[in-house]
């Protein structure tokens, strides 16, 4: 039986470069590339068409994030940038080009400084710092707050995307904090999130049940192959021999080497990592090139070997399965009902 393969995508949203904000509000007021160009503002709606006619081309699976806020300039129902037009092209074009390939996600409110549910005021510190000192009486309406978001843009979001490492520390009420949130907003009782990144040490990991309890379900889905497309971004070339040098490290012409096959070697089920911001490579589209070299090779020389899935289809595979957490990181608590 072929082994599952994914593709997570993290940090898409309409518009806006949101690794661009992130460096502006924690490096720099002109962030720019490590080699000294200024990073783009936005991101098109025709990147998004060409990341969609990879997908659809190579029959890629797996989960598209979408920023409900990103960089606080704008949401995704009232409209990114001054723009809701644009804002709802991209939408549309999501839903009817990925949904059903890809699941969808919230990845924080604004990928940037936590919000202040009560006024939308920013907080003091990054989403990701603000929630590790949080428990589930307030993760949980900033997780419903960022879900509703989606929903009323037409977004089903069937899973949960942490930005950064957003709830690690404090895991047993962030799992508790995600079930409730997908049963108050979407009246959904199965779902999974997206937190651990295991492609360092352990690339023999597979996703895990994180929480069953009655009707209610949780999965853990852990990316194994690193973002090895990130380093586009400060690359000031797209020519093939950059363009191959990356995709072998993801995966060689003849399916022997690179991260996907060290997964298959150890056990594993391949979750590749990659961001929208790599993938654009700062207008470049780089590492959009690259995206479309892996999905050709693993078409050529792993067609027998593993099948693209979706997180939703890893979902019901872990489930069925009833793979436990790994012993290698820390156990959790008990986790009362949401």
């Amino acid at each position: 039986m072929p082994v599952p393969i994914t593709l997570l995508v993290d940090d898409p949203c309409p518009l806006v470069h949101v690794y661009r904000y992130h460096l502006e509000h924690v490096h720099a007021e002109n962030p720019c590339t490590r080699d000294g160009r200024p990073l783009l503002d936005a991101i098109p709606n025709a990147f998004l068409d060409a990341f969609c006619d990879i997908v659809e081309g190579y029959g890629l699976r797996g989960k598209f994030s979408i920023v409900p806020a990103p960089a606080s300039r704008g949401d995704v129902v009232a409209g990114i940038n001054g723009d809701p037009a644009l804002t709802q092209a991209w939408i549309a074009t999501v839903r009817r080009r990925l949904a059903g390939a890809f699941d969808f996600s919230p990845e924080g409110i604004t990928h940037d400084l936590a919000v202040n549910l009560a006024d939308g005021s920013p907080l003091d510190k990054g989403e990701s710092v603000w929630s590790q000192a949080q428990d589930r009486s307030t993760l949980t309406p900033y997780l419903t707050r960022a879900l509703g978001l989606l929903r009323d843009a037409g977004i089903d979001a069937t899973g949960v995307t942490s930005p950064w490492i957003f709830g690690q520390d404090v895991e047993e009420e962030y799992i508790a904090a995600i079930v409730e949130a997908q049963r108050a907003v979407y009246g959904r009782r199965r779902s999974w999130y997206f937190l651990h990144m295991l492609e360092k040490e352990h690339p023999e990991a597979k996703p895990w049940v994180a929480y069953r309890t009655g009707e209610a379900s949780l999965v853990s889905i852990p990316s194994t192959v690193d973002d090895f497309i990130w380093k586009t971004i400060d690359i000031p070339r797209a020519d093939p021999q950059i363009v191959h040098g990356c995709a072998d490290e993801i995966l060689t012409e003849d399916g022997r080497a690179g991260g996907v096959r060290r997964v298959l070697d150890a056990g594993g089920w391949p979750v590749l990592l990659t961001h929208w911001q790599s993938l654009f490579s700062n207008g470049l589209g780089t590492g959009l090139a690259v995206l479309e070299e892996v999905g050709r090779r693993v078409r050529e020389s792993l067609a027998e070997e593993v099948s693209w899935a979706s997180c939703s289809e890893l979902q019901e595979m872990t489930l069925e399965a009833g793979n436990g957490r790994p012993s290698f990181l820390p156990p959790l608590g008990p986790i009362p009902a949401p």
